[in-house]
């Protein structure tokens, strides 16, 4: 009974499909993703944004990997995801869009590559963060994976859509904050 008290309640379920990988640089993030493209290259990394594709297929070219693992999630097809893993190089500012991209997926857990620098961070003040986490030691190439941080991202994302009154169209993360967001 008492090792249970902090532990799930029955009939508490964890419906998170997303699992998230933080990162505090988007240099470590992109190492990540590139250590991960070459120990299992059955991943497929779906980036939302053109200037985050250019520049992870830029990346994984400098490293010697196969670029064609990376594609733009508009652009996805069942067929890619019958043989791949699916992977997202970074969220999209609003969760209901991710949520409408996956839902006739047969897939588990979905990991999604972030980094604390990216624009969607900044947002909430990451900038602060960054500081306080090297500060207690923690190194740029660790990863922050836990559900608590997923449940974060997700509130963040809510709130984000809450003052989005009509999308605007963008080519980067940054750009689209800059758009939406009033």
């Amino acid at each position: 009974m008492l090792f249970n008290l902090f532990g799930k309640k029955d009939g508490e379920a964890d419906n998170q499909v997303f699992v998230d990988r933080a990162y505090t640089t988007t240099e470590a993030k992109l190492k990540a993703c590139v250590e991960l493209a070459k120990a299992e290259p059955g991943y497929l990394f779906i980036c939302w944004f053109n200037e985050t594709m250019n520049m992870f297929k830029d990346f994984f070219k400098q490293h010697g990997v196969d670029d064609e693992c990376i594609v733009m999630a508009r652009y996805l097809n069942a067929g890619l995801l019958k043989t791949k893993t699916p992977v997202f190089t970074e969220h999209y500012p609003l969760h209901a869009k991710e949520l409408e991209l996956i839902k006739n997926w047969d897939t588990g857990k979905i990991i999604v590559y972030s980094a604390l620098d990216e624009p969607l961070f900044k947002h909430f003040g990451s900038d602060k963060i960054i500081p306080l986490m090297k500060m207690m030691g923690m190194k740029e190439d660790e990863v922050i994976e836990h559900s608590l941080v997923t449940k974060s991202i997700i509130k963040g994302q809510e709130k984000i859509a809450e003052q989005v009154s009509f999308e605007h169209a963008a080519i980067s993360q940054a750009d689209w904050m800059k758009k939406n967001v009033t």
